[in-house]
């Protein structure tokens, strides 16, 4: 499995943190975001490959990768969006040449505990994206309509009625890379400079393609897009460490 880790954002609504830095970059707890991720990617046996696409202040995340990463050689691919003012459907777009086997598409803003990337990094037979089904969603989070099959229907901020939120996880197998591949390239021809790559799974699901959904409820997760949620997440994983040390001396008394 190839992942890829999307990582070209500006993260404006971030303020001065990445006023010189990229998203990827900024700390959490006096990590940058992107150590999060990467190293439980690249632990993983079934991950064959990382491509992380950067854009927004590329340079600083080329230099980062090189310090901290070089070891891992060609497991860990660079790649440059340079229309990253665009959004990222085109940052998806950017990785589509190195794409070689089944993939799974993630957000370099979204952190996930190592047991919630165990549930993710599992090869499936159909293309599949990950949701919530229990939690309230907020105005400007991905929405999701399915059928009675539970496939999807649509995806959109601005949906009013909807089943699910995304969590920023899709999958797709080898044998639906083209197909993808395809309709990324509809999708920017129909959307133009407003396009986003989840515009691209409704598109596949209105041609027909059953776009199946994992429920992710009982997964542990935090998503960082303003200065707010980087302080609710530094509480939360605080707090997950207190807990996992408390179980650890528990176990040695």
């Amino acid at each position: 499995m190839q992942v890829v880790l999307l990582a070209a954002g500006m993260g404006l609504r971030l303020g001065h943190l990445t006023r010189a830095l990229p998203k990827a970059l900024i700390r959490l707890n006096g990590k940058p975001l992107i150590d999060y991720t990467l190293p439980r990617l690249l632990a993983n046996k079934r991950v064959e490959e990382v491509i992380v696409v950067g854009g927004f202040e590329f340079g600083n995340l080329e230099r980062h990768l090189d310090e901290n990463y070089s070891l891992f050689g060609d497991r860990l691919r660079l790649v440059e969006n340079r229309r990253f003012t665009l959004g990222n459907l085109y940052t998806m777009e950017a990785a589509l040449p190195y794409l070689s086997s089944s993939f799974l598409i993630c957000n370099v803003d979204h952190v996930f505990t190592e047991k919630t990337w165990s549930f993710i990094l599992q090869e499936r037979e159909t293309p599949t994206i990950f949701c919530d089904f229990l939690r309230a969603l907020a105005e400007d989070e991905m929405k999701v309509l399915l059928n009675d099959d539970k496939h999807v229907v649509d995806m959109s901020k601005t949906l009013d009625t909807y089943d699910a939120g995304y969590v920023g996880l899709t999958y797709l197998s080898h044998d639906k890379a083209e197909m993808y591949r395809e309709a990324l390239a509809e999708t920017a021809q129909i959307r133009g400079d407003k396009a986003v790559v989840e515009n691209v799974l409704p598109l596949l699901a209105s041609q027909g393609e059953a776009i199946h959904v994992v429920p992710f409820d009982k997964n542990i997760w935090h998503e960082v897009d303003t200065r707010e949620d980087l302080a609710k997440a530094e509480d939360a994983l605080n707090a997950l460490e207190a807990e996992e040390n408390a179980e650890y001396f528990r176990q040695l008394s």
